[in-house]
């Protein structure tokens, strides 16, 4: 991977680190699914003149519309609607694992042995960052949680599999698909969705175009371009940097206190990251080796 596009995987968690902030100022005034459906007909909204740069391929990139786009989203906040945050988002980052799982089960990519250790690593970093699961926790959630990042592994799988797509083409139809489903899953489960609209602030309002243009259009469509270029296990485990983005945010934005626990976690997360970069390096380097030690 080169140092470009090593800086667009860290990005991408970044995008979506701080669309975790912008979500404080839009979530509370929203419904929560109904805002992630207006985020989807922004995002349809601005994508719909490049549906046709699919080219035949809509029934296989209607694949990553509905897991990724509508039951990874619907089972994401039902989920949090029954779990305290904190646990919850460590069972999200569970689709770091599921990625390589599937990808390993369904593609035949191999899991070498510095991506299993540095995800592991990673883990261990997260779950300081975001501290360990509360006693009151209901289990149920924390289970439906574990569906959505498990959908969002699938969506991943699909893009490889299915794919290549258009990564612009590919995202305006997640979001034709995503929008209907999802608005109809709001007002079947939540109310004071047109009320909502009424009185929503203008930060509210803000906080809902950084997530469709930012963290919907923007950083989707390098993911994709990420998941194209690259195998799942050198892509999957960078959106484990998703929580010391927020939590970075979170201090400069919100202004909020991290102890020296949460620093430590993100040092490691760091680490974890920076095995998983250099394991194919280290994996040709004593190739090298070895057939040097042959030949001699």
């Amino acid at each position: 991977m080169s140092t470009i596009w090593f800086i667009v995987a860290i990005g991408v968690p970044f995008i979506w680190g701080i669309q975790a902030v912008m979500l404080k100022f839009g979530i509370g005034q929203f419904p929560p699914i109904f805002m992630v459906s207006l985020r989807f007909l922004f995002m349809f909204i601005l994508l719909m003149p490049f549906l046709s740069r699919l080219k035949g391929q809509f029934r296989l990139a209607a694949t990553v519309g509905f897991t990724q786009g509508v039951a990874h989203f619907a089972l994401l906040y039902i989920g949090f609607k029954y779990a305290d945050v904190t646990s919850g988002m460590i069972v999200y980052q569970t689709n770091a694992i599921f990625t390589l799982l599937l990808g390993s089960i369904l593609l035949g990519e191999k899991m070498t042995k510095y991506a299993m250790s540095g995800t592991a690593i990673c883990l261990i970093g997260v779950s300081l960052i975001l501290g360990m699961p509360q006693e009151n926790t209901n289990i149920t959630g924390l289970f439906i949680i574990a569906c959505s990042a498990l959908m969002f592994a699938l969506g991943n799988i699909c893009v490889r599999k299915f794919g290549p797509f258009d990564p612009v083409g590919l995202n305006a139809t997640v979001s034709l698909i995503a929008f209907p489903a999802l608005l109809f899953i709001s007002f079947l489960t939540e109310k004071g969705q047109l009320e909502s609209l009424r009185t929503a602030s203008l930060e509210a309002w803000g906080a809902l175009f950084y997530t469709a243009i930012f963290g919907g259009v923007l950083a989707f469509i390098l993911w994709y371009k990420l998941l194209i270029k690259f195998s799942v296990d050198q892509i999957s485990p960078f959106s484990l940097l998703m929580p010391f983005f927020a939590m970075m945010g979170s201090i400069i934005i919100l202004d909020e206190k991290v102890t020296i626990v949460n620093w430590i976690g993100a040092v490691i997360t760091i680490g974890g990251i920076a095995i998983i970069q250099y394991s194919n390096k280290l994996v040709t380097l004593k190739g090298r080796r070895s057939v040097i030690v042959t030949d001699q």
